[in-house]
């Protein structure tokens, strides 16, 4: 193996696995129950980053025709996570399979509005889920942020929000 072969395997991002409790699935109450166990360990909050839905909403904007109606829901959900790749460097989704083309569109959306923005961009990849346990309303989510496991909800949830501050977009 050559040197620069060997650096680029090590210098590699290490991802770390964060538990997000999802806010941009309020248009589906099937994925939005009462109750979320707080015993998962790196466990956030979307709703404690606003920046996810600020650029969830503004990739939807970018489609919508403004001399028409607005829809009663004006995000999908591959906006939210298109904003999750793109805030949170979204790197590998714990997904079902079937969800494997709605995470195509979000790369290709967050893609676009990357380099409209001149950000940053990786595509996220899907691993499919084996937790049949995991509750519908808890993503599983790596990337190269970084949480300790034994902070509370708001604290990572905080420290996830300084870690994705996003360049003045306007």
């Amino acid at each position: 193996m050559t040197a620069l072969a060997h650096s680029m395997i090590f210098t590699a991002p290490e991802l770390n696995q964060i538990h997000l409790i999802p806010d941009g699935n309020s248009h589906r109450p099937d994925l939005c129950p009462e109750r979320i166990g707080f015993n998962k360990p790196n466990l956030a909050s979307e709703a404690m980053i606003p920046s996810i839905r600020m650029v969830a909403t503004l990739i939807a904007a970018a489609r919508h025709d403004f001399n028409n109606r607005s829809p009663e829901h004006f995000t999908e959900e591959a906006d939210w996570f298109a904003a999750r790749i793109i805030v949170l460097n979204a790197r590998i989704f714990h997904l079902d399979v079937t969800l494997k083309p709605m995470l195509d569109t979000a790369n290709r959306r967050a893609q676009v509005f990357a380099q409209q923005h001149s950000l940053p961009f990786t595509a996220a990849k899907m691993r499919m889920s084996l937790h049949a346990g995991r509750p519908a309303n808890l993503l599983i989510i790596e990337t190269d942020f970084h949480l300790s496991e034994k902070q509370s909800l708001a604290n990572n949830s905080g420290t996830l929000a300084t870690q994705c501050l996003l360049p003045k977009l306007f």
